[in-house]
């Protein structure tokens, strides 16, 4: 019979490194098309005002990506990108909670965001936050052709990001060598990997 055969499909890098300094961004990933709590919160005192809270997103224009103002959402300075997708946890906003969610998360949110606070038109940066949005899918594995003793398999990984490596493994995890993968990226920034390798039927002794 064939040996059993496992196919591995992995990230080539992996986005998040640590950060360890102070100053350094909070680290987040998300898959896209999904949702995503970016973490900010400050010291609330009963003795001020709720202040204004500001997100935004580094290099986008305009930047603005949540405003909350007066008790509620103010929109002329967001970013009709972000349109409908974030909001703040209203029920949690008494306890100094100003994380943000973003749904649908789409690739291009990848980016590095700061979360402000306006207390008598004073800004304070909370904290800065660096999204990292990836892809997966599960990989597809065909058979397309089977003559003698050997079948050669094909498989397929898409909509993945970043690109992914495509490893066929035996039964003892050794990798069994195929051809070299092919990879292609379409418009909206998604890598699909193929990539074949042939096996043959094990003797029995």
């Amino acid at each position: 019979m064939y040996r059993r055969l496992f196919v591995v499909a992995s990230l080539l890098s992996s986005y998040m490194g640590g950060s360890s300094a102070q100053d350094q961004p909070v680290h987040v990933l998300a898959f896209a098309g999904g949702d995503v709590i970016l973490p900010c919160s400050f010291h609330i005192s009963d003795k001020e005002d709720f202040p204004t809270v500001e997100w935004s997103k580094e290099g986008l224009k305009p930047d603005v990506v949540f405003l909350y103002r007066d008790g509620c959402e103010a929109y002329e300075m967001k970013n009709p990108v972000f349109e409908y997708r974030t909001s703040l946890i209203m029920k949690e906003l008494k306890d100094g909670n100003i994380s943000l969610r973003i749904s649908n998360v789409q690739v291009p949110d990848t980016g590095k965001y700061q979360c402000l606070i306006f207390q008598k038109n004073v800004a304070r940066k909370v904290t800065t936050v660096e999204l990292f949005v990836v892809a997966v899918s599960e990989p597809r594995l065909s058979v397309i052709s089977a003559e003698g003793d050997a079948i050669t398999l094909h498989c397929e990984a898409n909509c993945w990001l970043p690109e992914p490596q495509v490893t066929f493994l035996d039964d003892n995890g050794k990798n069994i060598y195929g051809e070299n993968p092919k990879g292609q990226q379409d418009a909206r920034g998604y890598f699909t990997v193929t990539r074949r390798a042939t096996l043959q039927r094990a003797t029995s002794r």
